[in-house]
């Protein structure tokens, strides 16, 4: 096998980094076109293929980085950051109060009641009124848009915010890190779990995407849960839209509490010393307000 660093694979990088994150179709299409393209010989298998390229980008803190579609099972492909500060490249892409909208609305879908995972419009945009300077509902809007046409976060019909499958895979460590109490993995995959199935029993942690739940229990004949053992009636995670049961947030308690709402809340508590030193210093003019 080949595996030296070809004019194929710096082919099939430069058409990606405009994309960034695509579906296994598309990245083996992206593939068998950059040999196409070039004079090659002996081309790698797919595999091995990406695995050359994140030879390369490891030296600059990124690889290429597989995962599945929550809902569906679909392969997708993702350029991640591997550096632990993910969530950084975003300032290439926003500015530092868009990126500070965004880490606000990943909290809110992250710590939705009842693991909904995710949020309504209008608690999206409500937060956005509370940032410092604040967002308008119209940038609001524009900027929610943004982030669904970019990738970073899924829309239902019903107006209902989710984390996409691109949040959740280049972003991992940082999810991971803020939401260790949190957010639970797939018993099967291993991977994060925003939309899916739980077991029925409140204290057991068994998780499944929907696609992973079928591959493991359509192989066997008995349906109990791999981790309780309690025979599997699962209850589903993850709003799709449709009930429009997302309005409450569950409240952080000091164990669940992330570093972004200590982070938050600390900065709206300065921000509020700052305003009663000003209205006691103004005197009676405080009276106008």
């Amino acid at each position: 096998m080949n595996n030296e660093y070809t004019d194929a694979h710096r082919l099939f990088l430069q058409a990606s980094l405009s994309e960034r994150f695509f579906t296994e179709a598309t990245a083996i299409e992206l593939y068998n076109k950059a040999y196409e393209a070039t004079d090659v010989q002996d081309p790698e298998a797919f595999t091995g293929f990406i695995a050359t390229i994140n030879t390369k980008l490891n030296t600059i803190d990124l690889e290429f980085r597989k995962s599945h579609e929550e809902e569906t099972g679909t392969a997708v492909w993702a350029l991640v950051n591997t550096n632990g500060d993910e969530i950084a490249k975003l300032a290439t892409e926003y500015t530092p109060i868009e990126i500070t909208y965004f880490r606000r609305l990943i909290e809110l879908i992250v710590t939705a009641e009842d693991e909904a995972f995710s949020v309504s419009s209008i608690l999206a945009l409500k937060e956005a009124s509370k940032l410092k300077p604040s967002i308008s509902k119209s940038n609001g809007e524009t900027l929610l848009q943004r982030f669904v046409d970019d990738k970073w976060l899924n829309k239902s019909r019903g107006g209902i915010y989710s984390l996409s499958q691109r949040t959740i895979l280049e972003l991992q460590h940082f999810l991971k890190e803020e939401f260790e109490d949190i957010l639970l993995e797939c018993t099967l995959c291993f991977d994060i779990v925003t939309k899916g199935q739980r077991c029925k029993v409140a204290q057991c942690k068994a998780r499944f995407h929907h696609h992973c739940a079928h591959r493991y229990f359509d192989s066997r004949n008995d349906k109990a849960c791999p981790t309780c053992k309690i025979d599997w009636d699962s209850n589903i995670i993850g709003d799709n839209g449709s009930s429009g049961s997302v309005s409450r947030i569950r409240k952080p308690n000091n164990r669940t509490m992330t570093r972004v709402t200590r982070r938050f809340q600390e900065t709206e508590v300065g921000d509020n010393d700052n305003d009663n030193d000003e209205m006691n210093q103004d005197g009676d003019d405080g009276d106008d307000f």
